[in-house]
């Protein structure tokens, strides 16, 4: 059980946050949210419980705007490499598609989903995670907000 918590957080942290890469303007990226399902191989209901009862909880100093190049590079620090077949960042609207390799925790198929208005984000992030005995997926869902200089 202990590996899988040490394996989904990275995972929550990546989905939730936008890159810092050097920029003019940072600002404080502030994240919470929750975990909503965890299931596959090892996923017993002892570990679920675990796992559904953990916060996410983050702060990070980042662009204000951050651009996809930023957006991605985050992605792919937890991931690995990213194949994307879907990202846009539209009106307010964030949507990521990816088949990762080499990443800490092994090769998995993301999609993220979110809005992002300026000052608020809201998203949710689905991630299957390829392990010997099968496939492991999580569900979470993130909000945050913008502000204040770091």
């Amino acid at each position: 059980m202990m590996r899988t918590v040490k394996f989904i957080l990275p995972i929550l942290i990546a989905a939730g946050f936008p890159a810092g890469a050097e920029a003019a303007s940072k600002s404080l990226w502030t994240t919470t949210g929750t975990i909503a399902s965890v299931t596959g191989p090892g996923a017993d209901a002892e570990t679920q419980k675990t796992l559904k009862s953990m916060p996410i909880n983050h702060t990070v100093c980042a662009a204000k705007m951050p651009g996809n190049s930023e957006i991605k590079s985050v992605i792919g620090a937890a991931f690995g490499t990213c194949k994307y077949s879907t990202f846009a960042v539209r009106v307010g609207r964030v949507t990521a598609k990816a088949q990762c390799t080499g990443g800490l925790y092994g090769d998995a198929s993301i999609a993220f989903n979110g809005t992002f208005n300026g000052t608020t984000y809201y998203g949710s992030n689905t991630s299957v995670f390829k392990t010997s005995t099968g496939d492991l997926t999580v569900r979470s869902n993130i909000s945050g907000k913008v502000g204040g200089s770091c």
